[in-house]
């Protein structure tokens, strides 16, 4: 649940949400209006189908678009996907290093507290507790 809401986290930050929603609200648009332009067209599904091949750029060629407006339907939605994609992977970049980052934190007040115990600690934890700084300076 922690993970879920530091990735919308960042689809916020980045203004992700409203590309992707637009993103959907033209491929149901574009959904609408092909069978209705294009001949080869017939169905709903038929559209999604031709649409996800346009806009993944796989385009296995079975369908094609003949009508000027199908051509720039078709065009503006292989576009706006590609947009999607190059974000999406911009997002998960984001994501992993928020991640990472929390992670970081959560070691160094784990570290922090440890110091904090320092004049309590015995010789052996006080050897491990060098080593580790060691450890960390040499990684770093």
């Amino acid at each position: 649940m922690k993970r879920l809401r530091l990735l919308w986290n960042v689809i916020r930050a980045t203004g992700a949400e409203r590309v992707f929603t637009g993103f959907l609200l033209a491929l149901a648009g574009a959904m609408l209006v092909l069978p209705r332009v294009e001949p080869e067209i017939h169905n709903y599904g038929d559209a999604l189908w031709f649409l996800f091949e346009s806009f993944t750029t796989i385009g296995y060629g079975d369908m094609v678009p003949v009508t000027m407006l199908g051509r720039l339907v078709t065009v503006f939605v292989s576009l706006y996907g590609i947009l999607v994609v190059a974000l999406s992977t911009g997002v998960i970049v984001g994501y992993y290093s928020e991640i990472l980052k929390a992670r970081a934190n959560a070691s160094l007040d784990e570290f922090i507290r440890e110091l904090e115990q320092l004049p309590d600690l015995s010789r052996d934890e006080l050897l491990t507790l060098a080593e580790r700084v060691r450890r960390r300076h040499i990684l770093r």
